[in-house]
């Protein structure tokens, strides 16, 4: 199995572990964004704090400060839109380097015809059949399909331990997901939101 660096001696191809040729295909860095902005993260819920002088200061929640019942069910709250979000933008960036990284010959050799025997619905829809097919024929397990994740990111010329995080974070076929409620990449902790006031 080539390693994400080393891909074939035709570095535009990668081998699955279940020897599927894939073409791996540069996109647009500037689409790569409009995906993350196209997720809207919750804002970090925000106390109000009175100054010595007597004025009110507005601060960002911290795991650590939750004590209140009140906090906390304010905490749980956030925490799962939270990883709603990641969740939606990891499936999204994962179908976009499938999608616009990606190119794969799809054999006619029955593979579909196998599927519905089993009750499995195959998509007609071309780019839906083309993540179908990728997804469930050309790679082997979980981890082939993080290791063609990783290819693609790698072919898009992100630094090592940007992909590496990255992958760990896209959702796998299966169902599995490496995201952590908190961990975005797209919802800057910066951002706020709900008031509570001491």
């Amino acid at each position: 199995m080539p390693e994400t660096d080393e891909l074939t001696n035709n570095q535009d191809i990668y081998e699955t572990r279940k020897g599927v040729a894939v073409r791996l295909r540069l996109f647009s860095p500037v689409l790569q964004d409009k995906v993350r902005q196209s997720v809207e993260f919750p804002p970090v819920p925000i106390y109000v704090a009175e100054t010595a002088g007597g004025g009110k200061e507005e601060h960002p929640y911290t795991a650590d400060m939750i004590e209140t019942g009140d906090e906390r069910a304010m905490w749980a709250e956030y925490q799962a839109a939270r990883l709603a979000a990641n969740l939606l933008l990891y499936d999204h960036l994962g179908r976009l380097a499938l999608i616009r990284g990606t190119e794969i010959d799809i054999p006619d050799d029955g593979w579909d015809t196998e599927q519905e025997s089993l009750g499995i619905t195959v998509p007609t829809d071309p780019t839906e059949r083309k993540i179908h097919y990728i997804e469930t024929e050309a790679v082997e397990s979980n981890q082939d399909y993080s290791e063609l994740i990783l290819a693609i990111l790698a072919y898009q010329g992100i630094q090592q331990e940007d992909r590496a995080a990255a992958a760990a974070s896209f959702p796998d076929p299966v169902g599995g997901n490496g995201g952590q409620a908190g961990d975005s990449p797209g919802g800057p902790e910066s951002e706020r939101g709900a008031v509570a006031s001491e």
